[in-house]
């Protein structure tokens, strides 16, 4: 059985900024709410979340024999989170300066797993993103924020800039989280107003068709129309939030930038080659986007 305690000390010196530890179960609520946004067509061009459903709202079902999951979120706020000065019209997304998160959290869990003694593939499970897994459900079943009105998951210390990584495993834990109580986005609609497509719906989920970042990450150039001034992703919903406005800067060395995206402008981009790109960007989240040149 795990120890709670442990999972902190863990947690912590792997970098990871909050966490909790809750038992792997069916999110029949969760569940509910994503196949009626589904079914309302907001999900256009994130076809792949329409696969695997069962599995991505039941940990067991998505590994065989789990007992708990183990969640994790990191900071990767950065000096351009909040902003970039003047009308800088090829703008990234702070979470695409830093080396891809992807590799960061498996990193950083396999450490914890490593250190919990469940490293065994057949005892645990590491999972980012990129796993049929609702994390975002599961993040704020484990305390570490509510869902916001922009569709993030946020926690009162460190806003919304952050990544969640998850270990399924199939040991149990003497102590489970609890959701966090707090709702900081009462009273608060600053993110709905700020969308510059009206994306975010007043249910605190989004129309992934009219998404920027939708369009600016997961479709290719044909679809991506009007960006404002965003070459990848959007942090418009982010950067107006007044938490995000409060929250210190990432601490964790893996999430500091690896290039200023200022230096980058349409001029730039106009006339870089996709393997010339590819080669000055190959380690982070940004080389997904000249896959679809």
């Amino acid at each position: 059985m795990l120890n709670a305690e442990q999972i902190a000390r863990a947690m912590a010196a792997a970098g990871f900024d909050a966490w909790g530890v809750v038992p792997a179960a069916e999110l029949s609520d969760a569940k509910r709410r994503f196949t009626l946004w589904w079914e309302e067509g907001n999900g256009k061009g994130l076809d792949y979340l329409g696969r695997n459903v069962d599995k991505r709202f039941d940990a067991s079902l998505l590994f065989p024999g789990a007992k708990s999951v183990i969640v994790g979120a990191v900071s990767y706020k950065n000096r351009l989170s909040m902003g970039y000065e003047g009308d800088f019209d090829c703008r990234i997304a702070s979470y695409a300066h830093s080396t891809d998160y992807h590799t960061s959290l498996r990193e950083m869990l396999r450490e914890v797993a490593t250190e919990l003694a469940i490293a065994d593939p057949q005892r645990a499970k590491i999972c980012v993103d990129s796993v049929p897994l609702a994390e975002k459900s599961l993040a704020r079943l484990a305390g570490i924020g509510w869902i916001g009105r922009n569709s993030l998951v946020i926690n009162p210390r460190l806003g919304s800039f952050m990544v969640l990584g998850e270990i399924v495993t199939t040991e149990e834990c003497d102590t489970y989280s609890s959701p966090m109580e707090e709702d900081g986005c009462v009273g608060c609609g600053r993110c709905l107003l700020r969308c510059p497509t009206g994306a975010i719906l007043t249910n605190r989920t989004l129309n992934a068709t009219l998404c920027v970042s939708n369009k600016t990450v997961e479709q290719g150039p044909a679809e991506w129309g009007e960006t404002h001034g965003w070459f990848f992703g959007c942090e418009e919903c982010q950067s107006c939030c007044p938490h995000n406005a409060t929250a210190p800067l990432h601490t964790n060395p893996r999430f500091d930038a690896l290039y200023d995206p200022r230096h980058y402008d349409s001029n730039f981009w106009a006339k870089v080659s996709r393997s010339e790109a590819e080669s000055l960007f190959a380690t982070t989240p940004l080389v997904r986007k000249f896959k679809k040149w």
